[in-house]
């Protein structure tokens, strides 16, 4: 008969956690502050090249560029949330939903996806506070086009 011996692995982690010192919290919400600020014209050129991705997509009609709006629009979504493009984001996370209801309903509707691209443009753009009541109510209406599209979805579904 054969035993069995078990092996306990230290927690490097967990001991690490449970160390004394290291970097006071306002120091490295400072320092993380300041590395994302280092990468903000990297993650901005990504944002631009992903609307630029978008409107290419967009002028196409298969299952595959609208995926890839979906796929896009995904990516603006992170990075646009880490570099401060709050607006752009919401609009990008607009369009996902969108783009979602409309690849599951086997439906598409050019305009509206039209729309979402050209918001995205004219809000990286423009210089608008995050309590414009002319953003929102362009959010507003983005989100009555993702309203719009699942009444459709619902009522082309096999019931």
């Amino acid at each position: 008969m054969s035993s069995v011996s078990y092996i306990r692995r230290p927690n490097r982690l967990g001991k690490l956690i449970a160390t004394p010192g290291g970097r006071k919290l306002d120091v490295a919400v400072a320092t993380a502050e300041a590395n994302i600020e280092s990468l903000r014209p990297g993650m901005l050129a990504e944002v631009d090249q992903a609307l630029e991705g978008l409107r290419a997509a967009a002028g196409r009609d298969d299952l595959a560029a609208r995926t890839e709006v979906y796929n896009r629009a995904t990516a603006i979504v992170g990075f646009a949330g880490l570099c401060g493009l709050t607006r752009v984001g919401e609009v990008a996370y607009n369009l996902c939903e969108l783009s979602d209801r409309y690849l599951e309903a086997g439906l598409w509707n050019a305009a509206a996806v039209a729309a979402h691209i050209q918001t995205m443009g004219v809000l990286r753009m423009a210089d608008l506070p995050e309590d414009s009541p002319e953003a929102q109510a362009v959010l507003d209406g983005l989100k009555e086009l993702v309203r719009r599209a699942e009444e459709k979805a619902a009522v082309s579904e096999p019931g």
